[in-house]
């Protein structure tokens, strides 16, 4: 940034919170990478449950989905102390991968960057913009978080990109215009 944006105290914060962000989305990423292999080596806890009085089989994830079937199909109560085992010990053995590979930790250390990230963002979008790349830099944090995706093209993020794009070019013509 230039001299003339470097006292900004939006500028200032826009920097501390991009730092942030990309932490956060990069614990995001390892969380995910984790959580998938995790996944791979043991697979979520579950239980499948093949009755008479079921239609077809039905996978259970928890004791609370366990219950909310047998509420509606009474004659599987009986296997409620199987299904407890079962996940039981389907946790224990996603508790031990995890203890190998961290990835309660990586969640952890997500939700706690997370947390920064937002936090910075809310000074940022306290702090007063002194310059356009102030304006610039708490639209382009907006856009960062709050569009459900890159290209959405569901209003207003389309015009929020393209009012982005015409302070960018704005900037650059005042720039060339200087020299």
């Amino acid at each position: 940034m230039t001299g003339e944006t470097s006292h900004d105290p939006a500028i200032v914060a826009w920097r501390s919170w991009r730092s942030a962000s990309r932490r956060a989305h990069a614990l995001c990423r390892k969380q995910q990478r984790l959580e998938t292999q995790l996944a791979c080596r043991i697979g979520f806890p579950s239980v499948t449950l093949d009755d008479p009085a079921l239609d077809e089989p039905v996978r259970i994830r928890s004791l609370r989905a366990f219950e909310a079937l047998a509420s509606s199909v009474p004659s599987v109560r009986h296997m409620r102390a199987f299904v407890e085992a079962e996940l039981s010990a389907h946790h224990a053995l996603w508790e031990d991968a995890d203890g190998m590979l961290g990835y309660s930790a990586a969640l952890q250390e997500e939700k706690v960057a997370m947390a920064d990230e937002q936090r910075l963002a809310d000074e940022l979008f306290d702090a007063d913009a002194m310059s356009i790349p102030g304006v610039l830099a708490k639209l382009e944090a907006l856009i960062a978080l709050d569009a459900p995706s890159e290209h959405s093209d569901e209003r207003p993020w389309p015009q929020l990109r393209r009012i982005r794009a015409e302070l960018t070019r704005l900037l650059e013509r005042q720039a060339r215009q200087t020299v």
